[in-house]
């Protein structure tokens, strides 16, 4: 009887020690970022542990690392929505068992913080959503390195100047600009959520009504 609580014992212990674990990379994240990703990891499903060194130079700013042995895909999700929040667009990268000490489902959880204007970049094309005017809805809008072109209900096509400036896309109209705070929310579709670049305006302008839409681009996987 004593023999076998002690086995009970024994594989309960490496049953714990199997447990998939997260591995938590963080580098210049400031203290409301931190601290918001302490209470973040609290509420997920699995065990992590901080890990004291640098995020790789050849890593993004946020970036998940599964082993391909075994892909724990509702965790990831809850990892990857972590970064999310945190206004990072999470990466995701495979390794081998053979070349990585990630496998039976543990995860590198890589984050940093950087200078968002040197490292943000516009998506190519857009949609206008939120508009004051519901004929505004919907139209596209491309970018380039420097203009942003609206394609208006009519098929006309306005051209305008775009810079990303003290972390605001900022878009000029004559004398007057209209400036847009970027997040990147979780989006309701008929296929689940989805991630997104949001783009809100900060104020709306008299005219053009096209100028006060929000913009946004909808990832379907």
């Amino acid at each position: 009887m004593k023999n076998g609580l002690l086995i009970f014992i024994l594989l309960a212990f490496l049953a714990a020690c199997q447990q998939p674990t997260v591995y938590i990379f963080s580098e210049n994240l400031q203290d409301e970022q931190r601290q918001q990703l302490d209470v973040a990891l609290k509420a997920q499903s699995l065990p992590y542990e901080y890990v004291e060194l640098e995020v790789p130079r050849e890593f993004g700013a946020a970036t998940l690392m599964l082993a391909n042995d075994k892909i724990l895909r509702t965790q990831t999700q809850q990892l990857a929505a972590i970064m999310q929040a945190l206004g990072y667009q999470p990466e995701i990268s495979y390794t081998t068992r053979a070349n990585h000490f990630y496998g039976d489902g543990n995860i590198g959880f890589y984050l940093k913080n950087v200078d968002p204007d040197k490292t943000f970049t516009m998506p190519k094309t857009v949609r206008t959503s939120e508009c004051e005017k519901d004929e505004d809805n919907d139209l596209a809008v491309s970018f380039t390195s420097q203009h942003a072109q609206f394609t208006l209900a009519s098929g006309a096509k306005v051209i305008l100047q775009w810079e990303y400036l003290y972390g605001y896309l900022v878009i000029y109209y004559s004398n007057y600009s209209q400036t847009y705070t970027h997040s990147k929310p979780l989006v309701a579709t008929p296929f689940g959520l989805k991630s997104s670049d949001t783009y809100t305006i900060t104020a709306h302008v008299n005219k053009p009504s096209w100028l006060n839409c929000s913009l946004q681009v909808v990832y379907m996987d």
